[in-house]
């Protein structure tokens, strides 16, 4: 069903979206093409709040990373796509020592690798190990990877973005740390599950996009203020693009465009024939962004703080917007839930968008028109 907040809120949210449009330099200067809503359906899916989502292609199922009001954070849901429901719960570990916070599939081998921490205790004192789950999706087996470790109490950081490269079988692993801990990115044999530590950043790695045709991965450095362009086959730095506090990438392989969404609330957008930022899309606290090379859209979900941080607030909390080629919006979507997550079917270009109120947990299936 189509939700939205009060017809106030919304005609501004609407204006204001449409002015973020129009100055940007990737639109047409004179927007003339009125944005249709997304045609949306919904399901609740539970009341625990969801953390990250991916999409399954050869079973059509999405698996997401759900967190209690208690604060267990070890729960995967299963969702079927074809039924629209939850058809399976897999518990991680145990909730006193498992907290789960990214996840991934590898959609050739059908292992799902989630990363997070497991807290041990090691001679009286908790020792939280930055950890990657490599989870086996038939029978929900998993194994424990630990890749960094400290005393719980003062760890500032973890790891972040997570992708895998399932023509070579690599796992790629964001760890970020403002402050001390073992910042970069590690790279993980999926045969032999050993990792490689990378060190190249003062403070690691927030978010991973993988090119496989051209070889190359791009790394956002939230506070190095970079994306840096490496070479898969020896883990090499090609080039840095400067980049305002990169939170999401997004790739246009066929363009040579990357999209990068910073913590300022901007979409810039670059040039990978040059690196030169081209132009950039002005949104609040632009969360997520997802290019979708079939219908050539590119997905953002957009946060109002102003309405997420009022307590009484029921107007519209997150909207998702998506830009065609042609350079004009072509959908919208408001919603008071707040959405922080997105995926899409590369089969039938339908997206999935996870979102909660505090009560419950939505998943909202939407399709361009």
């Amino acid at each position: 069903m189509y939700e939205s907040g009060s017809s106030r809120i919304a005609l501004l949210s609407m204006i204001s979206v449409s002015m973020i449009l129009m100055g940007a330099a990737i639109l047409h200067s004179g927007f003339s093409q009125i944005p249709n809503p997304f045609s949306v359906t919904s399901l609740i899916v539970g009341k625990d709040k969801p953390l990250s989502m991916a999409f399954d292609q050869k079973t059509n199922k999405i698996y997401g990373i759900f967190a209690t009001g208690t604060g267990e954070k070890n729960l995967i849901y299963v969702i079927d796509t074809a039924q629209n429901k939850v058809i399976d719960t897999i518990k991680i570990g145990s909730q006193k020592n498992d907290f789960l916070s990214d996840i991934t599939i590898d959609p050739t081998r059908g292992v799902i690798y989630a990363t997070g921490q497991h807290l041990v205790n090691e001679n009286d004192t908790t020792v939280a190990y930055d950890t990657l789950y490599v989870i086996n999706s038939t029978n929900n087996k998993f194994k424990t990877i630990q890749l960094y470790g400290e005393t719980e109490e003062g760890k500032e950081g973890g790891l972040a973005g997570i992708s895998v490269n399932p023509v070579t079988n690599t796992i790629y692993i964001g760890s970020l740390y403002p402050e001390g801990g073992k910042p970069g990115m590690y790279v993980i044999d999926g045969n032999t599950l050993q990792p490689v530590h990378i060190d190249k950043w003062q403070y690691g790695i927030k978010d991973i996009k993988l090119d496989p045709e051209s070889n190359l991965l791009y790394a956002g450095a939230k506070y190095d203020n970079i994306i840096s362009i490496i070479n898969q086959s020896n883990n090499e730095i090609v080039s840095n693009i400067t980049a305002e506090s990169p939170i999401a990438i997004a790739l246009n392989n066929e363009k040579k465009i990357l999209y990068e969404a910073g913590s300022d609330g901007k979409v810039n957008v670059f040039d990978l024939t040059n690196n030169k930022n081209i132009s950039s899309i002005k949104g609040e606290f632009v969360k997520k962004i997802l290019y979708n090379p079939n219908d050539k859209l590119l997905y953002l979900v957009d946060q109002n703080l102003t309405n997420i941080l009022s307590k009484n607030s029921n107007s519209t909390k997150s909207i998702a917007i998506a830009v065609n080629m042609t350079n004009n919006i072509l959908n919208k979507f408001e919603t008071n839930f707040i959405v922080d997550n997105i995926i899409i079917n590369p089969s039938t270009d339908q997206a999935y968008l996870l979102g909660y109120d505090g009560k419950n947990s939505k998943l909202f299936i939407v399709k361009s028109h």
